[in-house]
């Protein structure tokens, strides 16, 4: 069973599927204090890096159509996450997928915990630097969506690991790499040949973000 909630117009649908009675609840919780260190260990599961993944394998999602039909946008900004009340279950990154279908490509971005997180920022940029430090990230495209997730503290650790930083997905012609996490803000970046409209939206069991980009 799913269900999708809505958001302003001006930023399009989200979907989100909750299917589990240990899900948090539908309304967004204030954000906690952002951690200061990181503790994560190389990923063990999930999709491994440089690879995309066929074009119907991702649950709750159908492979023809983008995840919230005709609602593209350009950017995306401060949409709170949902928190688990539960410090131990915070969300860490443990897997990118990405796909190719007709007229879009798929990156899923997979999450390992309770909750679901939040988009401080989606936007184009002509060129990807990492948090803290400032420095380029090396990803192929001459446009750059650089997607900051909050709401995933740095101090969070799962048994499944973190996905590892500066390893390539790729799938069509995007090039997707993980920054890793500072504070409380994820950073993927995304590098393709144009900017181009996208759509983002949320899956439950397990959680993840869905970032469909046009073609």
């Amino acid at each position: 069973m799913s269900h999708h909630r809505a958001l302003p117009a001006a930023l399009a649908v989200l979907a989100l599927a909750a299917c589990s009675p240990s899900a948090p609840t539908a309304g967004p919780t204030e954000p906690a204090p952002a951690s200061s260190e990181a503790s994560h260990s190389p990923a063990v599961e999930g999709t491994q890096p440089g690879q995309g993944t066929p074009g119907n394998g991702e649950p709750g999602l159908d492979a023809t159509r983008p995840i919230n039909a005709d609602n593209w946008m350009s950017s995306v900004s401060m949409l709170p996450p949902m928190r688990s009340d539960n410090p131990d279950k915070a969300l860490v990154l443990t897997a990118i997928r990405a796909s190719s279908h007709e007229g879009f490509t798929r990156v899923v971005l997979e999450f390992d915990g309770e909750g679901s997180p939040g988009v401080r920022l989606a936007q184009w940029s002509d060129q990807a630097l990492e948090q803290g430090r400032g420095l380029p990230i090396e990803v192929e495209g001459a446009a750059v969506l650089e997607l900051i997730l909050d709401g995933t503290p740095m101090t969070a650790t799962s048994p499944k690991g973190s996905y590892p930083t500066k390893e390539h997905t790729r799938a069509g012609n995007l090039d997707i790499v993980s920054d890793g996490t500072f504070e409380d803000n994820t950073h993927v970046v995304i590098g393709a040949p144009t900017e181009r409209q996208f759509q983002i939206g949320f899956l439950s069991n397990p959680s993840r973000v869905v970032v469909d980009i046009r073609n």
